[in-house]
């Protein structure tokens, strides 16, 4: 096993014809050729040896793309990949020690589940003999010839019984040793799923790569699949860096989540450190489902924000944090399940249902701030909430909601980067 160290890594490509470059207002000049299209940019990232690393972000935003890279299936435009001790930057994939599992599983059709486990053992054992200047060839067609006899009369080489035991082995892992001897057009996606992993796993390399495998599969067998990943990485103990636009996945299977997005890095962090101390706008809305609220606010020092809507007094450790925006408007974030049902009151939001989602655990309603105050446009917005599902709401109806103040969150309008407080409560990942 190894750790995986990405140092500035650029990948840019030419336009096709006819095609537009987005200019850029970064001076770097790597990202601003105008005949260059940049998809990655300043990426450093490590990964350390036996993580569960989850690369996640919207389409489009580099991470299949640098995943590729750092299989040797795409060439870097700039920075290095080192696996272990090893500078793989001009190493083919082969000779990397990189297994990857594919999004469309790239079974191979007319093979045997058994054989497709044992397609990469055999050119690994193979090439190693070519290497140690070992001729068996007479010990292959024999193989081949006795292949289809029955399991007793079949002759195996010393290369193909170590094959057969590592199929096998890994066969009863996945709990697919039965299926050895069908075609994958007899399996079912969640089995070919498994034939995939079980193909990568077989060959023992130093780091898994995974590439939306589970995109393919239902609902209910994305989240059995989901389980056996991580349950068998945790066994393997093997790095594993996992791509991923779906956020559920990012935060129930990596030890820590990159965040991406325009080919940048947003944030490297746990998955509870991401909920609760997003680094950006970008970050808190992308995480957390429903997304996060944003609502301007105006900051009156020292703890006081009002809107049209409301005002609310701050716990005292947001004073010193937001002391250089007095006078100004800052965006206060907060997240649906931090909205409680409250009472009519000059510090709780007025809130009109537009639309109810009844799910059975929970009820989640889009209301809009009904700004009976100044009829401000600028805050004609939608808001996410949360609420018990025992409540029943109509639509059109007027509720009003209390903030939890321990969970909000500040934003800068510009930059916006968060604004953290000193001093604040402590949180679960930081205990």
């Amino acid at each position: 096993m190894a750790q995986v160290v990405l140092e500035n890594i650029y990948k840019s490509f030419s336009p096709r014809k006819g095609e537009s470059v987005a200019a850029t207002s970064n001076s770097d000049t790597k990202e601003n050729r105008a005949d260059k299209i940049t998809v990655l940019r300043r990426i450093n990232l490590t990964v350390a040896d036996g993580e569960f690393m989850v690369l996640v972000g919207p389409s489009g935003c580099g991470k299949s793309t640098l995943l590729r890279l750092i299989a040797g299936l795409e060439s870097m435009t700039g920075g290095n990949i080192w696996v272990g001790d090893r500078l793989v930057n001009r190493l083919p994939p082969k000779e990397r020690d990189i297994a990857m599992v594919f999004q469309n599983y790239a079974l191979y059709p007319h093979m045997s589940v058994y054989d497709n486990i044992a397609f990469g053992l055999r050119r690994r054992s193979s090439g190693d003999m070519q290497s140690e200047g070992f001729s068996h060839i007479a010990a292959d067609l024999l193989v081949g010839a006795t292949k289809k006899l029955p399991k007793g009369l079949r002759y195996l080489s010393d290369k193909e019984r170590s094959v057969d035991e590592r199929v096998n082995s890994v066969a009863q892992l996945l709990q697919i040793d039965r299926l050895l001897n069908r075609l994958p057009k007899q399996l079912s996606g969640g089995q070919r799923q498994r034939v995939a992993l079980g193909r990568a796993i077989a060959r023992n390399p130093q780091v898994f790569l995974m590439d939306e495998p589970l995109s393919n599969l239902d609902a209910k067998l994305r989240t059995e699949t989901r389980a056996q990943i991580v349950k068998l990485q945790r066994q393997l103990g093997t790095t594993t860096i996992y791509v991923t636009h779906d956020q559920t996945e990012a935060m129930t299977m990596g030890d820590r989540i990159a965040i991406l997005d325009g080919g940048q890095l947003q944030q490297v962090a746990p998955p509870l450190e991401l909920y609760n101390r997003p680094a950006n706008r970008f970050v808190a809305e992308f995480i957390g489902s429903p997304p996060m609220n944003f609502i301007p606010v105006e900051f009156h020092a020292p703890l006081l924000i009002t809107n049209d809507d409301f005002r609310l007094t701050l716990p005292e450790y947001w004073g010193s944090a937001l002391q250089k925006y007095d006078g100004r408007t800052i965006i206060l974030g907060i997240r649906p399940e931090h909205l409680i049902l409250s009472v009519p009151a000059n510090k709780n939001l007025p809130l009109k249902v537009e639309l109810v989602e009844n799910l059975g655990n929970d009820t989640y309603l889009a209301a809009k701030l009904t700004d009976v105050n100044f009829q401000n446009t600028a805050l004609n917005q939608t808001l996410q909430v949360r609420i018990p599902p025992d409540k029943l709401v109509r639509l059109g109806e007027q509720l009003w909601f209390s903030l939890i103040p321990e969970k909000i969150h500040f934003f800068d309008p510009e930059t916006e980067l968060a604004i953290f407080p000193k001093n604040s409560p402590s949180l679960p990942f930081e205990k």
